[in-house]
């Protein structure tokens, strides 16, 4: 009823419909250009004991918060006189710009200096992510010298490092993928004008978008993580163009059996009711992302709900009033394709295939889709740093190298604090501290413990203050050093004492242990959730629970693929771990966007089935009918999320390939194989609902 009285709605006033958003779009897309200015970072960061530690140290250490790091490396035929020389004359040039507070020079703290390298800590009074006008003029005053490489690094300059690549990626993807998904619509539909409604929507669907969240961002002073700058326009693009494509596709087929008035009603009645329900479980996979603790998961959920119901309204209201507007011109083509198609042949007899074999096609698309899920065991996660830049990017090459010349490889540092529990550190406290320090001493993995107090960039420590550094064997992402912490931790919570584990190493834990823990909560509200809203849209109770496990499956062969490409060498990528926020967003937005044509294809089943009562004839027309859709909106979905695959950022890469994997595997394997063959055996059962449930 509600969508009847919506086309009725959209039927009487096109004009007034299109001229609204046109004002919407002018507004909001003038703000979209700003939106890497409103996002402060990678949000990966847990309210943990490494948060607190890192505040301790800031009191106690010189090194601030979100320092700026100068590098200078010489080389071999350039004195070590002449080196320092250098050295000086850059510092002094940048010593008394506004907004450098302090510096840490290596002339001062020679253990920021080695033969080879040295570098300075800068200290500025502003946070990272305002750091980069004054970045910017620190540039401008240092100069290089023949023999010596000088390069900045630092949290600031990594992000701006990051959202440039982001919007390089983003705009990669538009011209890539926008011009992919107009030549897929077009194939299908052998329209321009059908093809070229679905891509201005998407456009205008994205930009619209990252306007609102500029705004939104701004009047509620919200900390948005730099992924965003990536989510938004993956997953409008590719929602807003699928959204589009079923609707346009619905009423172009409506319209050739009779006038505009009904073909409206016909589409929204149908495909605009899939596209709300379809809409629904990706909003309920976005709302699971924002149950993780960290500005990136919370920040990414809020912005992929807006562009989600960005695009539903969109799809709900511009696409039909444009379609209405344009149907005088489309009524002639549509009336063409009245007859079934060779499509709908093709597909009908690929349908009545899979139905003479049903456990034959069961078990091979079974046995394909466990071969994927086989390397998903071993995934590797890590939290993404300078690395997941460009090789040739500066901020990388420097940070690079400070590891390389300051720091033990194949070591992490940990940061131990131990707090008193009053004014200052008691003989008992200092005991019990002492005692937790010698076992820690004594254990194998442990390089050394050394005690800050002697180190020269200490300030002098507070009498309630004792600050330690453990040397540990292993990377600060390897799963003996996430072991470690956590058995450090629970021992120095029984020890008596107030002791507090921090440093990158610590940090990068807590953010994994974060999501860890949040995970089942997670998938349990996303099962019940889509459960709740495929029951009202089917009312079935296999239907929802065949179709979640579908998607668990593709998503779970999409995770196979991605250690394939990613971790194997298999396909001459370096090795690399997978972005630890990846899987996370994978799962959230695939379990969603799959839900896509999955609703779809099951929509045009229910309504054969409601029609006839026959479960096959219901399986061979749901098959027919969506076939060509199903597909040409899985090789949309795959235009405009594959380009991030080739993208400059390493997650964002990741991100890319795991979407397309999963809606590739769930299109073919899932949807053309796995669901008829379940469908068939299973026959009228599919439909089956308690008696009590049937009136309500």
């Amino acid at each position: 009823m509600v969508y009847r009285l919506l086309a009725s709605l959209i039927y009487r006033h096109p004009v007034v419909i299109v001229a609204c958003w046109a004002a919407f779009f002018i507004f909001f897309g003038s703000f979209s250009a700003e939106l890497p200015s409103v996002v402060r970072g990678p949000g990966l960061n847990a309210d943990g004991s490494a948060s607190r530690v890192q505040q301790i140290a800031n009191e106690h250490l010189l090194i601030p918060e979100d320092p700026v790091f100068v590098l200078f490396e010489r080389h071999n035929n350039t004195t070590s006189a002449e080196f320092l020389s250098v050295i000086e004359a850059n510092l002094n040039a940048i010593r008394n710009l506004d907004g450098v507070n302090r510096i840490i020079s290596p002339l001062q703290h020679r253990d920021l200096l080695r033969d080879q390298a040295a570098y300075a800590v800068l200290a500025l009074n502003k946070p990272s992510y305002q750091q980069a006008p004054l970045v910017k003029q620190i540039r401008s005053l240092l100069s290089e010298t023949a023999g010596v490489k000088i390069q900045l690094t630092g949290a600031s300059i990594i992000q701006d490092d990051v959202n440039r690549a982001s919007m390089h990626d983003f705009k990669m993807a538009e011209r890539v993928g926008i011009p992919a998904a107009f030549i897929i619509l077009l194939l299908t539909f052998g329209g321009i004008l059908y093809a070229f409604i679905p891509v201005i929507t998407g456009l205008l669907t994205v930009t619209s978008a990252m306007g609102m969240m500029v705004i939104i961002s701004r009047w509620y002073d919200l900390d948005q993580s730099n992924f965003i700058l990536n989510v938004i326009p993956m997953t409008g693009l590719a929602l807003s163009l699928d959204f589009a494509f079923i609707i346009t596709n619905r009423f172009r087929e409506e319209l050739g059996r009779g006038s505009t008035a009904s073909a409206l009603r016909a589409t929204m009645s149908t495909s605009g009711r899939a596209v709300f329900f379809s809409a629904a479980c990706v909003i309920c996979g976005l709302i699971a992302v924002g149950f993780i603790p960290m500005p990136m998961f919370e920040s990414a959920s809020l912005s992929s709900m807006v562009v989600v119901a960005l695009a539903v309204v969109i799809n709900l209201s511009l696409v039909p009033a444009l379609l209405v507007l344009l149907a005088p011109v489309l009524q002639n083509k549509a009336r063409r394709n009245m007859f079934p198609s060779l499509s709908f042949r093709l597909w009908s007899t690929w349908a009545d295939k899979v139905m003479r074999r049903p456990i034959r096609m069961l078990a091979g698309a079974g046995f394909i889709v466990i071969l994927l899920l086989i390397p998903a065991l071993h995934m590797t996660t890590a939290v993404p740093d300078a690395d997941s830049l460009p090789p040739n990017t500066e901020s990388r090459q420097a940070d690079a190298a400070i590891r390389q010349y300051f720091h033990h490889e194949g070591t992490s540092e940990i940061l131990v604090v131990v707090q008193a529990m009053g004014k200052f550190l008691t003989i008992q406290e200092k005991e019990k501290a002492n005692s937790w320090l010698g076992k820690i001493k004594d254990d194998p993995e442990v390089i050394r413990v050394s005690p800050l107090r002697n180190m020269e960039y200490v300030r002098g420590l507070s009498p309630s203050i004792a600050m330690f550094q453990v040397l540990l064997r292993g990377n600060p992402d390897s799963a003996r050093v996430n072991e470690w912490l956590r058995a450090a931790e629970k021992s120095a919570e029984t020890s008596g004492a107030n002791i507090l584990l921090g440093g990158e190493a610590k940090s990068r834990q807590e953010v994994k242990d974060a999501i860890t823990e949040v995970l089942p909560l997670m998938l349990g509200f996303i099962i019940f959730s889509n459960l709740i809203v495929l029951f009202a849209a089917f009312r079935s109770i296999l239907i929802p629970i065949k179709a979640l496990v579908m998607n668990m499956l593709s998503i779970g062969a999409s995770f196979g693929i991605l250690v394939l490409v990613f971790q194997t060498c298999l396909t001459g990528i370096p090795s690399e771990d997978i972005a630890i926020m990846v899987p996370v967003f994978v799962f959230g937005l695939v379990f969603g966007v799959s839900m896509d044509y999955g609703v779809f294809l099951l929509s045009r089943m229910s309504e054969a089935f409601d029609d006839t009562g026959n479960s096959d004839h219901a399986i061979r027309h749901g098959m027919a009918v969506t076939g060509k859709l199903i597909t040409s909106a899985a090789a949309i979905l795959i235009a405009v999320t594959l380009p991030f695959a080739f993208g400059e950022v390493e997650g964002v890469r990741q991100l890319g390939a795991g979407i397309a994997a999963a809606v590739f595997i769930d299109a073919t394997l899932i949807r053309l194989l796995l669901v008829p063959s379940l469908m068939k055996l299973l026959g009228n059962v599919n439909w089956w609902i308690p008696r009590w449930l049937r009136s309500s």
